[in-house]
């Protein structure tokens, strides 16, 4: 299909759904703010907390479905999307002595939470830039993994990766280090497929580095290569979003996640695009042509035999899918997170590390004590909210699960949303789930913020309209 015509489809498409009509409820915020639903409570927004708090009571269950993320705090430079803490040139010295801690915390873990084992179904290395590691560094790094987790059970383990990483002898070392160790999917960190527009996000690799990137791992023998992507930043237009996408189809990509540019901070730290944003607004697309760049992520995808099998993810099937996604969005598995700002969902029990600086990380660990410094023990209301805001958000929430996982009905606790929801043709229902609408689908973040508790929500009350759909109205159970 020509270029110009999929992007006229794309724009007809969008008007349909029509954003105005959903915004004058009050669902979606006023301007072009947005903030993604990526856990419930929102990260940034959790107390200060402490391990003997978050621990009281807990009599950890080591049979419990979970998952566990393992975080890699380095990178060759800071993007200018970044809201996390990252370490940009550190020593071969500061990054061993991060590994080192790394091994100290999940045997502190396993002492502290009285477990014998911890048996994850899915693993994510992220980062950061786990690769911006040696070979050698990634090899110990996975030895002292296997020596901690029991991998019995583990059906997929996953590592983000940089393609500037993975270039020469270098990188096809680490690649080929990943692979004996049983790591078989890597995501790559592509972003965008011009040059200007990755010098711009202050991204070190250029376009001709991901073609060699993908080569290297394809000679390597990965089964899954996936690729992130994000649209809606500055010098962005459908034009240039389309011809990205297009791009990565023909380098084969097994999947591929298609971000919107985050400007609300969302970690630990502040990126540099919030001041720019705030500076120069004008430079950045309009909400109307960052819905059509979203509509031609689906259009594109389909016509390239991708489908999206969690919200923003596009595969080529199963075996591509991103597992620990899967496992604490739609399974609502418990997520033990390990390393400098990582999060973790026990038992009841959110928590997230110190995310202030390595060495405050290496005092905790170094002292006997997990490195937790914010976090809550979740109340029945947390629970409720949680069960429904993550799977809604992705492949629909299971009323059997629900009914599991908190006690109550879903239909029963959550009323009045699913009611209102349903008038405006957002989400659907039958005898064993709610699922979002097709419309629903595009507009999946700001439906999910409807079961969100007012102390939660990202934006004030100011930006909504006293419409059915304002989130403050209506959040009571």
């Amino acid at each position: 299909m020509e270029p110009a015509r999929q992007i006229d489809i794309a724009v007809k498409q969008v008007r349909l759904y029509d954003k105005n009509e959903l915004q004058e409820a009050g669902l979606i915020p006023r301007g072009s703010l947005y903030y993604p639903t990526i856990y419930y409570p929102p990260i940034p927004m959790y107390g200060s907390s402490s391990e003997a708090a978050i621990l009281q009571d807990l009599d950890y269950d080591d049979s419990r479905y979970s998952s566990v993320y393992i975080h890699i705090p380095f990178c060759r430079s800071r993007c200018l999307y970044c809201h996390w803490m990252v370490n940009i040139g550190c020593s071969e010295h500061e990054i061993n002595d991060y590994l080192g801690c790394l091994e100290m915390e999940m045997v502190l873990w396993k002492e502290k939470f009285g477990a014998r084992n911890i048996s994850p179904w899915s693993i994510l290395i992220g980062g950061g830039t786990p690769t911006a590691l040696s070979a050698q560094q990634i090899d110990r790094l996975l030895r002292s993994m296997k020596s901690n987790l029991d991998l019995s059970r583990c059906v997929q383990i996953t590592c983000e990766t940089e393609p500037g990483t993975l270039l020469g002898q270098a990188g096809m070392d680490k690649l080929q280090t990943l692979k004996d160790h049983g790591v078989e999917r890597i995501s790559l960190g592509v972003q965008a497929l011009d040059d200007k527009s990755l010098k711009d996000m202050g991204r070190k690799h250029s376009a001709h580095d991901v073609m060699r990137a993908m080569d290297t791992a394809r000679r390597v023998g990965f089964r899954s290569v996936s690729i992130d992507l994000i649209y809606g930043y500055p010098g962005c237009t459908p034009e240039k979003w389309q011809t990205t996408l297009e791009s990565s189809l023909s380098m084969d990509v097994d999947a591929f996640q298609l971000y919107r540019l985050r400007i609300v901070p969302h970690g630990d730290k502040v990126g540099a695009v919030k001041n720019r944003f705030e500076k120069s607004p004008e430079s950045f697309p309009g909400v109307d042509e960052i819905y059509t760049m979203k509509q031609l992520g689906f259009l594109v995808a389909e016509q390239g035999g991708l489908k999206e099998t969690s919200r923003r993810f596009f595969s080529k099937g199963p075996a591509h899918d991103s597992q620990y996604l899967q496992d604490h969005t739609d399974r609502l598995a418990d997520v033990i997170g390990f390393g400098a700002s990582s999060w973790s969902n026990i038992q009841g029990r959110f928590y997230l590390n110190t995310g202030e600086s390595l060495a405050a990380y290496a005092a905790f660990i170094k002292k006997g004590t997990l490195p937790i410094n914010r976090g809550k023990i979740k109340t029945a209301d947390d629970q409720q909210r949680w069960a429904i805001t993550l799977p809604l958000k992705h492949n629909g929430v299971s009323k059997r699960l629900f009914q599991k996982v908190t006690g109550s009905a879903v239909n029963e606790v959550f009323s009045r949303q699913i009611a209102n929801l349903k008038k405006y043709g957002l989400i659907n229902e039958d005898e064993t789930s709610l699922t979002l609408s097709e419309r629903g689908v595009f507009f999946a973040d700001e439906v999910v913020t409807q079961f969100y508790h007012p102390t939660y929500l990202p934006f004030p009350r100011s930006c909504y309209a006293e419409g059915e759909l304002n989130p403050f109205s209506h959040q009571t159970p």
